[in-house]
């Protein structure tokens, strides 16, 4: 007899997940890049099956995706939890969360470091959606049978703690239909917060989860503090002379951005990473060659930090 339905399609939406994950990997990509990739892969995997077999897609959806009911005894159903969180219903609201992702995840990513940030990001997402969840089952609400899926409940556990760790820092960001530049996260944090107020405040039943959203925002903030410290506390100390970095930068002109985020990273792999990336660019200006983390140039011997 042939594999049922429901298997075949999750398995196949989660074997493409762990492939690209596992691409992402080797090749150093960013937690917030990486997470971006995995979500748009296996949603084109259940878009394919939706049109190639609806039934499959739909399996795959409900067997993915977190029911409130779950959290009625301890069963491998406590999974959807985590694997909701990747999937979507349609091309736009995938599109909707991967973009805010993107803008928020990147230099967020880049100031608190990967380990913290993933942490925030699934421990928020997973906040969120139980504390709905047990709410709806406390009260016994219709929606306990209802399928959660999407990762905007992490993506507001993000906001959460980047607005309370960097308010003043301008991203770029789409507030509705219009795409500003710089736009102070304080800003853009304010005009989604209290959109999604008001959608709780008078109930709103659009089969959207706002009250998720706004749990994991609240969880975001709540474990900002905490990672940011840990994050701190195991910074180890990386071999490089921060005052020699500025001396070079500013008799070459060059890796201005790579010594700002140098500065600003509190990871040691990303500090580490930046260092050698402010290394590669630095180019001698009396004869173009390349200048070594001694301050020398390879080619003329010119020497930079006297």
């Amino acid at each position: 007899m042939s594999e049922p339905a429901s298997s075949t399609g999750t398995l196949l939406v989660l074997v493409v997940g762990f492939l690209v994950l596992n691409y992402c990997r080797q090749n150093q990509f960013m937690v917030s890049q990486s997470l971006v990739f995995i979500n748009f892969s296996m949603f084109a995997t259940w878009w394919v099956l939706v049109f190639i077999k609806p039934s499959m897609a739909l399996d795959a959806l409900l067997n993915l995706g977190f029911k409130p009911s779950y959290l009625g005894s301890i069963n491998l159903g406590l999974l959807t939890l985590f694997s909701s969180m990747f999937m979507h219903g349609s091309p736009m609201h995938l599109l909707m969360n991967m973009l805010i992702l993107i803008l928020l995840g990147v230099p967020f990513e880049d100031r608190i470091g990967s380990k913290s940030f993933l942490r925030i990001y699934v421990i928020s997402g997973l906040l969120g959606s139980l504390l709905t969840g047990i709410i709806s089952v406390w009260n016994e609400a219709n929606d306990v049978e209802t399928i959660h899926i999407g990762a905007s409940g992490a993506v507001f556990g993000i906001m959460g703690a980047f607005v309370l760790l960097y308010p003043r820092l301008e991203i770029p960001m789409l507030l509705g239909p219009i795409f500003m530049q710089r736009v102070p996260v304080l800003l853009s944090t304010i005009v989604f917060v209290g959109m999604e107020t008001l959608y709780v405040g008078l109930g709103t039943d659009d089969g959207i989860g706002h009250g998720t959203h706004m749990a994991s925002f609240v969880g975001g903030v709540f474990l900002a503090p905490y990672y940011a410290s840990k994050a701190k506390e195991s910074k180890e100390v990386i071999d490089f002379d921060l005052s020699l970095l500025s001396k070079i930068n500013e008799k070459t002109g060059m890796g201005d951005h790579e010594l700002k985020m140098i500065k600003d990273s509190d990871e040691p792999e990303l500090v580490e990473a930046w260092v050698d990336e402010f290394w590669k660019i630095q180019k001698c200006p009396n004869c173009d060659g390349n200048i070594s983390p001694k301050g020398k140039c390879s080619s003329c011997n010119s020497n930079f930090i006297d």
